[in-house]
């Protein structure tokens, strides 16, 4: 379990228990308010019991101001756990957790390698070693069909980060089985380059949603 599941049940089980301790003192308040109702009414012509009624009345008064105290720290307390915990919850439906940043890293830089391994491939001297480089490309991106995208993500993320998973795994699989051809096949390689590019597409907007530095993603290339 990741540190913000913890911190959200943690704080939202606190808000719960402040909630609870505001319900009490609010209950023992009303017992108070009506103590203190009960004691005002009291009448007495004897000096010595008025004279003891104010001093319960001064009393009951201090721990009623006490009580309200209790009530509103509570309350503060609560909304303010409740708050955060839901904008830790908030938090990680917004924001790519580390595997998925983890597939952002790795897929921006195997998009951008295989794109340049497919232009080498017009290079005659080369040719060789870019095929053996794309057929290794290829097994990485076939492999992102075993990813699935967070489930505490928003609905929109989740459909993201799938469709992105899918384009990447369906271009290693084809480009694992026809990357003999595109040796042979100018046009099948600017295809290639063209689908690239659409799943391309797809990971702009996620770097958009997310928020993700694409600066940051330039220099791990």
């Amino acid at each position: 379990m990741l540190l913000l599941d913890w911190v959200f049940i943690a704080t939202l089980s606190s808000a719960i228990l402040f909630a609870l301790f505001s319900l009490f003192w609010l209950f023992r308040l009303f017992q108070t308010r009506q103590h203190l109702g009960e004691l005002s009414h009291v009448k007495t012509k004897n000096a010595r019991k008025r004279k003891k009624i104010r001093r319960k009345i001064k009393k009951t008064t201090v721990k009623r101001k006490k009580q309200r105290r209790n009530v509103i720290a509570c309350l503060v307390l609560a909304l303010c756990l409740c708050t955060t915990a839901f904008y830790s919850r908030y938090y990680q439906a917004t924001n790519l957790g580390e595997r998925d940043s983890d597939g952002i890293v790795q897929g921006y830089y195997l998009l951008n390698e295989t794109i340049n391994q497919i232009n080498r491939l017009s290079e005659n001297n080369n040719s060789e070693k870019a095929e053996n480089n794309l057929r290794e490309l290829a097994a990485k991106l076939s492999s992102f069909g075993m990813r699935g995208a967070d489930g505490r993500l928003t609905t929109e993320g989740q459909r993201l980060l799938s469709r992105y998973y899918n384009q990447v795994k369906e271009l290693g699989l084809n480009l694992n089985n026809q990357s003999s051809e595109m040796i042979e096949n100018p046009q099948t390689r600017e295809e290639y380059i063209q689908v690239i590019q659409k799943t391309q597409v797809t990971q702009k907007k996620i770097i958009d949603y997310f928020k993700v530095n694409e600066q940051a993603l330039q220099q791990k290339k």
